[in-house]
């Protein structure tokens, strides 16, 4: 089962204190990810992923330590390289491995393991709906941004951006609506709850997956 990996994942790689304790969960992470032979597009999304959480953690470079390099913004010390990799690592594995599984096996399979495990059936259609719409989300964005691109043909980087940011609060009231219209269509239609989803037996796979992440918790 490829759920309690990723939550055993996880753990172990939050819990670790070190650079060098990270070093057995990325070696980890690149089996997991010869395993599952995650399609190109895949690694549009962890570079995404890594850039994205890269500047969630920037301001740790400027921990209190021996300086290393004068900024404008302060000095980045030897501390807070250190404390940036770090906190990094940790993200990027916990967050990547459950994209590169996630989408090699489907959202489907890990919602038929939560099923599996017991999960309260709220939480999963929860999820379940949150991953349906996500496409819808992106499609409405697409549109009023193209709407945008239309109407402001010529205009200033400022006035663009300023128009910019104001579609991006109107687009969530937007996407809101229109799943709303979507779910009372479903009811029309007889939609009552999703069927009950048939989780597929536990393989080698799996199991040497499941072990290899006990086996990091042991480091």
């Amino acid at each position: 089962m490829y759920l309690p990996f990723i939550f055993l994942y996880a753990i172990g790689v939050v819990t670790r204190k070190s650079l060098t304790e990270l070093a057995y969960f990325a070696l980890l992470f690149l089996v997991v990810a010869l395993i599952m032979r995650p399609k190109r597009s895949v690694f549009k999304k962890l570079g995404f992923l890594l850039g994205f959480e890269g500047l969630l953690f920037v301001m740790a470079l400027f921990n209190p330590g021996r300086p290393l390099l004068e900024t404008p913004l302060g000095p980045i010390t030897h501390e807070g390289v250190y404390s940036f990799f770090t906190l990094l690592g940790k993200a990027f594995l916990s967050a990547g491995t459950a994209v590169v599984v996630t989408d090699s096996v489907g959202f489907s399979r890990i919602l038929a393991e939560m099923e599996a495990l017991r999960f309260p059936r709220v939480l999963t259609l929860t999820l379940a709906f949150t991953y349906r719409y996500l496409d819808l989300f992106v499609e409405e964005a697409m549109r009023m941004k193209r709407a945008l691109d239309s109407r402001t043909f010529g205009v200033g980087k400022r006035e663009y951006y300023r128009k910019l940011g104001s579609l991006i609060g109107e687009v969530f009231v937007r996407a809101y609506l229109r799943n709303g219209r979507i779910y009372n269509a479903m009811l029309s239609r007889g939609f009552g709850e999703f069927p009950s989803l048939e989780e597929p037996r536990p393989s080698v796979q799996t199991a040497t997956l499941v072990l290899l992440a006990l086996g990091g918790l042991l480091v």
